[in-house]
């Protein structure tokens, strides 16, 4: 069963139209809501503080695709506590928003310090053998970027699991951006 991770899906909002501007960050936004759509897995949402600003149809998709994500576990017979969360996990350091709601079990954490302590919380726990990391941000290089820092932590904690960044992450160091 395939892991789609998505970190820090606010980001790709007001900070994704500031840094590419909005028809780029509108483009970035649109293939990883059709990432999310289509994925025939396990999903996992990292959140950080920018989550506040993730629009409604976006939103949406997130709660359709944790929605499929049990189904299709449940199909596979792979159904378990992982299969579909919602985690808070905010490189800032910052606390959830009064509005934020996490998903999954009530019996495992749903708030870390950061988006590391939520990847290496999930380590242990995932039932997968492929995992794409999406979201923002990611760099070509690979040495910073909340996308990077998740997809480092999985392979250092899991050697023998498939872990690669999506094509479609927002990535600071495009030369298109």
């Amino acid at each position: 069963m395939k892991t789609l991770i998505v970190v820090h899906p606010g980001s790709l909002f007001g900070s994704a139209e500031f840094t590419a501007g909005k028809s780029k960050a509108r483009a970035y936004r649109s293939q990883i809501m059709d990432e999310i759509s289509n994925h025939q897995g396990n999903l996992i949402v990292i959140d950080g503080f920018l989550s506040d600003e993730i629009h409604e149809d976006f939103e949406d998709a997130i709660e359709l695709g944790l929605s499929n994500a049990i189904s299709n576990a449940a199909r596979a017979g792979t159904l378990n506590s992982c299969s579909a969360l919602r985690l808070w996990g905010c490189d800032a350091g910052e606390s959830p928003f009064d509005e934020w709601r996490g998903f999954g079990s009530c019996t495992q954490p749903q708030v870390f310090k950061g988006q590391e302590e939520a990847a290496e919380f999930l380590t242990d726990r995932l039932v997968t053998d492929e995992i794409v990391v999406t979201g923002a941000w990611a760099t070509m290089h690979g040495r910073w970027g909340c996308v990077n820092s998740v997809a480092d932590v999985i392979r250092s904690k899991r050697p023998g699991t498939s872990v690669r960044i999506s094509e479609h992450a927002l990535y600071e160091d495009d030369e298109s951006i």
